[in-house]
């Protein structure tokens, strides 16, 4: 890659000041569920000197592969990215790898349905690995959902 792609490295993953919750009450793990429920969001990390990529099962999900523990296939992810985007997701491992950074960007996935949807990954830089999140963008309607609580 080596620079073809300029890239500036803003809102840094790290940089936001944690927000303090004691007064409402409410755990990550509440929080992370709550996320979670309404739309694909996943769980990730790569290591940097092996290359292996792991993520949760909603990781794999939004790129319609098929779960797995043991690291991804990598080939097989690249190959749900278009083609425009996988040089800008090379090129941004590669400087946060370098420059010990975190990062966000915003990439096209194959929807299975012969077009696209707009996915977006926030990454930071830890221990000799990258880790972060990927969530799908939704349209922006007027919804309102219940939880099913078995009844």
């Amino acid at each position: 890659m080596g620079g073809n792609v300029p890239l500036r490295f803003e809102q840094p993953a790290n940089g936001k000041e944690k927000q303090t919750r004691d007064h409402i009450g409410i755990s990550d793990l509440e929080i992370v569920q709550m996320v979670a429920a309404y739309r694909n969001f996943g769980f990730w990390r790569i290591e940097v000197e092996s290359g292996h990529f792991f993520a949760s099962e909603d990781v794999f999900a939004i790129f319609r592969m098929a779960f797995t523990s043991g690291p991804a296939n990598l080939v097989e992810l690249l190959s749900r990215i278009h083609p425009e985007d996988r040089v800008l997701i090379t090129e941004t491992f590669e400087q946060a790898s370098l420059h010990k950074t975190g990062f966000h960007f915003s990439y096209r996935v194959d929807n299975g349905l012969g077009g696209y949807k707009t996915v977006r990954s926030v990454g930071k830089f830890r221990n000799n690995e990258i880790v972060g999140i990927t969530y799908e963008f939704v349209e922006q309607l007027r919804v309102v959902g219940f939880e099913d609580n078995g009844a």
